[in-house]
Formats: structure tokens, sequence, C-alpha cells
């Protein structure tokens, strides 16, 4: 799972409004249940362009 932030966010790094990130399961758990951020399904990365 990944998460979009809702707002700007201190994780690590900073993290701005619509950016997408992928933590473990227990920090996307409490970013979201903080409303920091919302789920959102990973894009599978497109290999056939290489």
């Amino acid at each position: 799972m990944a998460v979009k932030f809702l707002r700007q966010c201190q994780q690590g790094t900073l993290y701005n409004k619509d950016e997408i990130a992928s933590f473990d399961a227990a920090t996307e758990k409490r970013l979201v249940d903080q409303k920091f951020a919302e789920p959102v399904k990973a894009k599978a990365e497109d290999k056939s362009a290489a």
C-alpha cells in the first residue's frame, strides 16, 4: 500500500500535499488514522519501455 499526502508532513523527509510514498504498514496506518494521508494503490512500473 502507498499513501497520498493530504497536507505537508515530515516523515523522515518532508512530503508535500499530493505526493505519493510507500512506507511500512504501521507507518501507513498511522498517517491515514491521523488524516495526514489517504491510501492509494501503487502503480506497477511499466518495464516494456526499456
